[in-house]
């Protein structure tokens, strides 16, 4: 009986040690970021028109109604877009932009990141962490303040792509309505990116 006793409790313990380890690769996961801002769904937009980088890193497709632009140089290629038939209260304004230079996850990345937010931006912090992006490691930051005496949201998505190569996805929130739901649609907009090799 004793012995039966000893191999169930050896048992249990196997089993517990196996949850402990389950339990913190899981908590370990990084999340994808339509998880991290609670996005439900996805937004389909109409009439698009694809729009591929000026050196050839990215494509994307952009609402035709709305105003983009594309900038490069030899460090960066840039595509900047927004619906200007809405007010700025009412939409958000997008920005994507391949680096070439070397991006490290690390908490000296993050401390310069938070301190030119804080500095410079004169923003706050309202959410920060790292996480997935179309499977690459990504760092993101959703920071408040005023811009133009407005309420200003500011979403910041930091994309490894190769040793030498990474992007930076924003969005430029006005106003203090409809923030959530903004923020979702422009990462369904930037879950439209194709990276081209």
């Amino acid at each position: 009986m004793q012995v039966f006793t000893s191999k169930n409790n050896l048992t249990m313990k196997q089993i517990f040690i196996i949850f402990i380890l389950f339990s913190t690769l899981i908590s370990c996961q990084k999340e994808d970021l339509t998880d991290a801002f609670d996005c439900k769904g996805t937004t389909n937009f109409s009439k698009t028109k694809e729009y591929t980088d000026v050196l050839k890193h990215f494509k994307i497709n952009i609402p035709k109604s709305w105003n983009t632009e594309l900038y490069y140089d030899e460090f960066q290629s840039e595509l900047y877009s927004a619906d200007t038939t809405k007010q700025l209260t009412e939409t958000y304004i997008v920005d994507i932009t391949w680096h070439q230079g070397e991006l490290v996850f690390n908490d000296d990345f993050e401390q310069k990141v938070l301190q030119v937010l804080k500095n410079k931006e004169q923003l706050k912090v309202v959410k920060s962490g790292y996480g997935k992006f179309k499977k690459l490691s990504s760092y993101y930051n959703l920071s408040q303040g005023k811009n133009s005496n407005l309420d200003y949201h500011f979403l910041q998505i930091f994309i490894k792509y190769k040793a030498d190569e990474y992007y930076t996805l924003t969005t430029k929130i006005y106003g203090n309505e409809f923030i959530e739901e903004r923020i979702c649609t422009s990462i369904s907009l930037f879950n439209s990116i194709t990276f081209i090799e």
